[in-house]
């Protein structure tokens, strides 16, 4: 090799790494509209004093996440306007980026200042968001299946899953760390007002983190475009026959098992924050310490050993394995309800007068229990994201990658937002305890079915 130029395998090296980087950017801004809308919005309510229904009912500003299928064929056909000259899936994710650093501004600007005002504004604000973020989504997906099409499914995977959760357990918990100090620069401790105002300053400085999705979709490579669709038609009708052609009568199974499999996640999430500030007590600058010291890590952990496991066991083990695990983490919650909440002690005793003792609970949240909670919990999403991703991206054909990823992904989003928005209801009909009990039982299902949702040989590699 001639001095100063680089053999062809440094510079396959050089191509797969940068890749690689770009994907692990473009799945954090991906992540941080949904943590901002979901974590953050409920941690923001809950800390104001709205009740878990009304929590669990904003679940529905996130149906464009399950809607997004309707429109994201236009993602394969077109380039955005004013970024052409990025490509066709590049041009999509710097301008959402944009689009979006500017909505969690607008946010920012109508959030609620207590419980008694009305969530309208900002529940409109929050809709456009997740269009906006939704379209984003599907963007993003389609240049990691096109670019990381032919065996990066599982490195691909894992750094996607890698950066989203990065974005809930840095900005996310930062945000939860940071208001009450941002607060205080407005009132004094304790000032309702300046508290809110607090969370709406926080909200939109965390939401202007997505201009990295400029910065990102300049890294990214733009996959060679061979065989889009060039008509509206193809765009929208072919990927819908593309997949049955390719499972027949077995599409229904991968469709139920695309629209369950992640519930027991999605659906826990929306009443984690009322769980853990309302009814056990925790500070919200407690929950976001815990979340950002332990959850990152844990994190970090998980996203790289699921991808490296998909790899390593195949697909279908991974993800029988890692779907048992999802379940079992939402156990944690049943036991930090038992175990971690406090205790009764009897108050009101007047000696000689046979007044009688009355039960009064004493809020003692375990911080040690939370912390096995995020650990757990952390970890074993990491595991099993990164396997549902790879499981999305391998049946998914790279130049439909927009619209059939969209369709999956959009039937994931669609069952969440539609059971989350009654979190609230079961939650005042169940308990905490029960809530979580159904949480754990959706997703048992999905999983007995997932043999027969596997990709063939010839598409996947491996059979089940």
């Amino acid at each position: 090799m001639e001095h100063g130029r680089s053999s062809p395998e440094s510079r396959d090296s050089a191509i797969r790494s940068r890749l690689i980087v770009s994907i692990g950017l473009l799945g954090f801004v991906s992540g941080l509209p949904n943590v901002l809308l979901n974590d953050t919005l409920s941690a923001w309510f809950s800390d104001l004093g709205f009740s878990p229904k009304d929590i669990g009912w904003l679940s529905l500003i996130t149906l464009p996440y399950g809607l997004k299928l309707l429109w994201a064929p236009l993602l394969d056909r077109f380039a955005a306007p004013g970024f052409a000259w990025l490509g066709a899936r590049r041009s999509w994710i710097a301008l959402f980026s944009i689009l979006l650093a500017i909505s969690f501004a607008l946010l920012g600007w109508v959030g609620p200042e207590s419980a008694a005002v009305s969530v309208l504004p900002a529940a409109v604000i929050g809709f456009a968001i997740a269009a906006l973020s939704a379209t984003l989504d599907a963007a993003v997906d389609a240049h990691r299946t096109d670019a990381a099409s032919g065996g990066e499914e599982g490195p691909a995977a894992s750094a996607y899953v890698l950066g989203f959760r990065v974005a809930f357990v840095s900005i996310g918990a930062a945000i939860l760390m940071l208001h009450g100090r941002i607060a205080l620069l407005f009132g004094p401790e304790g000032d309702v007002a300046a508290r809110a105002l607090g969370w709406r300053v926080a909200v939109a400085a965390g939401g202007a983190a997505m201009l990295l999705g400029v910065l990102a979709a300049a890294l990214a490579p733009e996959p060679a475009r061979q065989g889009r669709p060039t008509t509206i038609r193809q765009a929208v009708v072919e990927p819908l026959v593309a997949f049955v052609r390719a499972f027949g009568p077995r599409i229904a199974v991968v469709l139920f098992v695309a629209l369950l499999f992640r519930l027991p996640d999605l659906l826990g999430n929306r009443m984690t924050m009322p769980f853990l500030r309302q009814e056990l007590g925790f500070s919200v600058e407690a929950i976001g310490t815990i979340r950002q010291f332990l959850g990152f890590g844990m994190t970090i952990l998980g996203a790289v050993v699921g991808g490296v496991l998909v790899k390593r066991w195949g697909l279908f083990r991974a993800l029988v394995v890692f779907g048992v695990l999802q379940i079992a983490s939402n156990a944690g919650y049943l036991l930090l309800e038992a175990f971690g909440r406090g205790e009764t002690v009897w108050a009101g005793v007047l000696p000689g007068f046979g007044v009688a003792p009355q039960p009064l609970f004493v809020p003692r949240p375990s911080l040690a229990g939370f912390a096995g909670l995020v650990i757990v919990e952390n970890l074993c999403n990491g595991l099993v994201s990164a396997a549902f991703v790879a499981y999305f991206m391998t049946i998914c054909e790279p130049r439909l990658a927009a619209a059939q990823y969209a369709i999956l992904s959009g039937l994931m989003y669609l069952a969440s937002s539609l059971v989350a928005s009654t979190s609230g209801l079961l939650v005042e009909q169940l308990g905490y305890q029960g809530f979580f009990l159904v949480s754990i039982m959706v997703g048992i299902p999905p999983l007995l079915a997932l043999p027969w949702a596997m990709p063939r040989l010839s598409q996947a590699g491996s059979e089940p």
